[in-house]
């Protein structure tokens, strides 16, 4: 059904054709640039997350263990 109408149709002229093929790829090129921009700006967040989780870690390791109560009063009974 398709064919016969597109047998029909004539094809663009090349001065023409050539600025639709340009329009497409700057198109295509704009997509991708605000993509990357996008997985940049997440990548950047996550790296920063991931630094003070870091952190995080390193103030608990370097802070002596806290004794739960329940773990002294079984330590001061005698056996």
């Amino acid at each position: 059904m398709a064919a016969p109408l597109l047998a029909e149709v004539p094809a663009l002229p090349l001065e023409t054709a050539g600025s639709y093929v340009a329009a497409a790829y700057v198109v295509l090129f704009a997509l991708v640039l605000v993509y990357v921009a996008i997985m940049a700006i997440r990548m950047s967040r996550v790296e920063r997350e991931l630094g003070e989780l870091l952190e995080l870690v390193e103030r608990s390791e370097q802070r002596p263990p806290e004794h739960s109560p329940d773990a002294g009063a079984r330590e001061s009974t005698p056996a």
